[in-house]
């Protein structure tokens, strides 16, 4: 079985629990010690700004920083002596893609806007430069609805999408998601994707899980089923304890694999 040479991890719901101090877990400070000490890299696969992610890699104190940041689901970051630097042309393509998409999207953002109006202000919209870039509900069972009849009014605008995690939905193009930019990532750096682990807990993490850009997949106890679906579907790893503690978990499991002489799954 082929080694870790890229760890990629989703931040909120998979390292870090809700409610929880947002502090790295001892399990996965000596697991990420053990990939770092390998020579493997890490990238956060998230779907936080990059400011926001900073943030949140403070309180989470690892001990070891990672390598890439992939923010919004879409933007590609390096981190340098200097800090964080936009990383190769996907960034570039990316707002230029969603620039055209956003052109023809004016009457479904009008049908999105006029649902939020009528939610009694149990959705709200959120905008970028004047213009919607998703929105957040009063609770999961308000989201389910909203999704739906997003989706619905989405048909007549085949390229556009977008990406849920509990009450939050950001609008972008069809081929524009976390799996894709882990993809976009690994031909920059020309990493194999059999040398490519990803975990995830939500329903914003199936495209990187299905098994199109990481040869190895896992998720912790606590993502939501349809996450679970997935991993098991791609021969994933799903692990028995939440949040880090299950990251960790899987990690010991993909190491006792390569361990195997055969490769044999235990």
């Amino acid at each position: 079985m082929s080694p870790i040479r890229l760890l990629s991890t989703d931040f909120d719901g998979t390292l870090i629990g809700h409610p929880s101090d947002g502090r790295c877990s001892p399990a996965f400070a000596a697991a990420l010690r053990r990939h770092h000490a390998g020579g493997g890299l890490w990238a956060v696969n998230t779907g936080r700004g990059l400011d926001h992610l900073i943030e949140g890699i403070e309180i989470f104190s690892p001990p070891v920083l990672p390598d890439f940041a992939l923010v919004l689901e879409r933007g590609i970051y390096r981190r340098t002596d200097g800090g964080w630097e936009a990383h190769g042309e996907w960034n570039a393509s990316c707002r230029q893609r969603h620039s055209d998409l956003y052109r023809e999207a004016g009457e479904l953002f009008g049908e999105i806007e006029q649902m939020a109006a009528e939610s009694d202000n149990t959705i709200t919209i959120l905008y970028e430069d004047e213009l919607p870039s998703g929105f957040v509900t009063s609770d999961e069972e308000v989201m389910e609805r909203a999704a739906r009849r997003v989706a619905r009014a989405a048909e007549k605008l085949p390229e556009f999408s977008f990406q849920r995690n509990f009450i939050y939905l950001r609008f972008c193009h069809r081929d524009v998601h976390k799996g894709s930019t882990l993809g976009a990532l690994c031909r920059q750096e020309n990493i194999p994707r059999d040398e490519v682990f990803a975990v995830g807990d939500h329903y914003n993490d199936l495209s990187m899980l299905d098994g199109t850009h990481a040869g190895m997949t896992a998720c912790p106890a606590n993502a939501i089923e349809a996450v679970k679906e997935t991993v098991r579907k791609s021969n994933g790893y799903v692990a028995e304890k939440p949040w880090a503690d299950g990251v960790a978990e899987a990690l010991e499991f993909y190491g006792s694999r390569q361990r195997q002489p055969d490769g044999i799954r235990v």
